[in-house]
């Protein structure tokens, strides 16, 4: 009983420290290249979008893993 819950947060984490690597490498590129969104006007550009994006990215890919290390006890 205790072993199978157990197995499941390890489970969990792994696909914690996945999830939140996946995010960080899709924050790079979105970052770097910021012509990849369009321009609405001329006050609002694509490297605001794109940074904005980025930063989302970023925060939670870090809190995932930070999460997901907490629980693996590294």
């Amino acid at each position: 009983m205790m072993g199978d819950k157990l197995s499941k947060m390890k489970k969990r984490s792994k696909y914690m420290i996945v999830t939140g690597i996946v995010l960080l490498l899709i924050s790079i590129p979105t970052f770097v290249d910021y012509n990849m969104f369009p321009t609405y006007s001329a006050n609002i550009g694509p490297h605001q979008i794109s940074s904005w994006i980025s930063f989302f990215f970023t925060f939670v890919g870090f809190v995932l893993l930070i999460m997901a290390f907490g629980e693996e006890d590294i």
